[in-house]
């Protein structure tokens, strides 16, 4: 074999490796009982509850994470790494598109909706008068970063004692 097809050959066999199956993989099933849910990493707003459904967000992988968010809940404008898929599992929230809540366009969506967000899209939500779950799932690593650094939580300042 010469030498340009052994690379050719070579690079489509990593470019398809993350696709093919391998005798390691088994079929992942859970039930509702089965989720089990934590505080969410401190770059999500304070009562936030994540559940690691499938894969490492941390990894280059396909993951699926669901985000449960308490009562007028704001994710305030960020952008994704990565392509975002967003199914929203129970109650309802309002969608802004943009870098400010007040210039963005905004989208009601409840129970049953979907979208799909490019990488570098700024967005954001809020929640209604009730807890929202919503399933969110991509390629990873995933990655969240604020518009406005100062409305990451993580860069709240802790109140004196």
């Amino acid at each position: 074999m010469s030498k340009k097809a052994f690379l050719t050959v070579s690079l489509i066999g990593m470019t398809l490796t993350p696709f093919c199956a391998s005798a390691e993989d088994k079929a992942v099933v859970l039930t509702p009982r089965q989720i089990t849910w934590a505080a969410a990493p401190v770059d999500f707003p304070k009562g936030v509850k994540i559940s690691y459904v499938f894969g490492d967000v941390s990894a280059a992988g396909p993951f699926v994470i669901r985000v449960e968010m308490p009562p007028h809940t704001t994710i305030a404008p960020h952008v994704h790494n990565m392509d975002e898929m967003l199914t929203v599992i129970s109650g309802h929230f309002t969608h802004f598109v943009g870098k400010t809540l007040d210039s963005s366009e905004k989208e009601e969506l409840a129970a049953g909706s979907f979208l799909h967000l490019p990488q570098g899209v700024p967005h954001a939500l809020r929640t209604g008068a009730s807890p929202t779950v919503v399933q969110v799932s991509g390629v990873g690593p995933f990655g969240m970063t604020y518009v406005n650094p100062a409305d990451n939580p993580a860069n709240a300042s802790t109140p004196a004692k």
